[in-house]
């Protein structure tokens, strides 16, 4: 994650539960996707993070189906965001 950018210009934050990888436009409608989650859902969520219409999710045990790599999710903006990439660490 985040090989678009350096940690310096990005930087991260803890939302949630969730670590959030920010990009150089910091878009927080990436918190609207948490914000939309169920409870059990962000049990199992590491890290998150957006880049140019693209999410990512990282994953403490199984990924959940509604968060397969292709699916689109979005901010509740009616824009769509495709999960380009959807993994789990323990799994």
């Amino acid at each position: 994650m985040a090989t678009h950018c350096e940690q310096s210009e990005c930087g991260f934050s803890v939302y949630r539960g969730v670590i959030v990888q920010w990009d150089e436009d910091h878009d927080e409608r990436v918190l609207d996707i948490l914000d939309n989650m169920s409870a059990w859902i962000l049990e199992l969520l590491l890290v998150v993070q957006e880049h140019e219409a693209n999410i990512e999710f990282v994953w403490k045990g199984a990924i959940p189906k509604d968060y397969q790599e292709g699916v689109e999710v979005g901010p509740n903006d009616g824009d769509s965001w495709i999960i380009s990439s959807s993994k789990s660490l323990f799994y």
